[in-house]
């Protein structure tokens, strides 16, 4: 703090994870953030001849929030960095998109950094992930390309708002890569008599389905596919999960497991804490997007001749070379995250989700995630 006071630092403030800084989730942030802030220190010109220094604050609720950001406009803060989760995250929306300081989200894949009016995304909002609903290109990409001459049924409830969103977009990006497409929408309390009808389907010349229902659901579709025995192949657009190991040949995309399954990039990230700091990092790919967004902070304010709040947002919009692990990531000033970010593609294969190879997804043509309330 006391270079920021004497004017010697750029103060970037960090909101912690709910766990808090001094657990294992809150070291493997704070540790890969100064790694490189400690880079910037040790060059003798800086960034306009200053340090940038990362301020790592715990909020705990919403209203603490709200006083916080009137200090930290007072400090002269033109960015934040949150890992504060759900809550935290959308009060940050709501009190910063449009006014400022400028808000790098760790995650966001739930967040509309867009504004739903205008299209454009809000010029004080910034996100690693892409959208929920990125996994809609996924599964459309892949199927267009592993199984291009395949029907597909995309089946929701259309009760929920979340899953049938992202079914219709499911739809629309099939359409659009040529795929032959049923769209079926079942209410939860109809989900075990349609399962009768998967044989029709197939008998229609389905087999991909396409499941934007939740896991015990997917299994009843995917053990009567099976049963079948015609070949069918099911997607599940949610998470991986336990539940579905026993559903040899089902499907999922994911946004992480990329980063999860790459020792060398987990390797190299856990080294550097060590060197530079003696600790052992206790989740290392956390520790790579804390290391990733540091380095995306860090780059908009190199790209900005002077540093202002407005300034420095139009220059996060517009960072490229981010490290993350092996990939380098660039951000696009028309969606304000990562032009494109990778979705590992993992098949159920004796009880265990194996790796398959990876779908390349671009931010300019995923929908944001329904408009974030307040």
């Amino acid at each position: 703090m006391f270079a920021v006071k004497e004017g010697w630092a750029w103060p970037v403030v960090v909101i912690g994870p709910p766990e808090g800084w001094d657990g294992p989730v809150g070291e493997s942030v704070k540790y890969a953030m100064r790694i490189a802030e400690r880079a910037v220190s040790r060059q003798r010109e800086g960034i306009q001849g200053k340090e940038v220094v990362f301020l790592f604050s715990s909020v705990t609720d919403s209203a603490e929030l709200v006083e916080r950001i009137r200090t930290w406009r007072a400090m002269d803060v033109m960015a934040i960095v949150s890992f504060g989760g759900q809550s935290i995250d959308r009060t940050l929306h709501y009190l910063c998109r449009d006014d400022g300081p400028a808000v790098v989200y760790a995650a966001g894949e739930d967040l509309n950094v867009k504004n739903p009016t205008t299209g454009a995304p809000y010029p004080y909002l910034f996100a690693l992930d892409l959208s929920h609903y990125a996994r809609a290109n996924a599964l459309a990409e892949l199927a267009a390309t592993e199984l291009p001459q395949k029907k597909v049924a995309v089946v929701t409830d259309g009760m929920s708002s979340r899953l049938a969103v992202g079914a219709n977009l499911n739809v629309g990006f099939l359409r659009a890569r040529s795929v032959d497409v049923l769209d079926i929408s079942v209410p939860a309390f109809r989900q075990d008599q349609f399962v009768s009808q998967i044989r029709e389907m197939e008998s229609g010349g389905v087999r991909v389905f396409s499941v934007w229902l939740d896991a015990m659901a997917t299994l009843s579709i995917w053990r009567t596919a099976y049963i079948n025995r015609n070949g069918s192949v099911v997607y599940y657009a949610g998470d991986p999960h336990p539940i579905l190991l026993d559903a040899e040949g089902l499907v999922v995309v994911d946004k992480d497991v990329l980063l999860e399954r790459n020792e060398k990039g987990k390797d190299d990230i856990t080294v550097m804490i060590r060197d530079l700091f003696d600790r052992k990092v206790a989740d290392p790919v956390l520790a790579a997007k804390a290391y990733a967004l540091a380095k995306w902070v860090i780059g908009a304010y190199r790209g900005v001749s002077v540093a202002d709040e407005a300034s420095i947002a139009h220059a996060l919009g517009r960072v490229i070379d981010i490290p993350l692990m092996d990939v380098a990531l660039a951000i696009n000033p028309l969606t304000h995250r990562p032009t494109t970010r990778e979705f590992g593609v993992l098949r159920v294969e004796g009880g265990e989700y194996q790796s398959r190879g990876a779908v390349e997804i671009f931010s300019a043509e995923v929908e944001e995630a329904i408009e974030t309330s307040r």
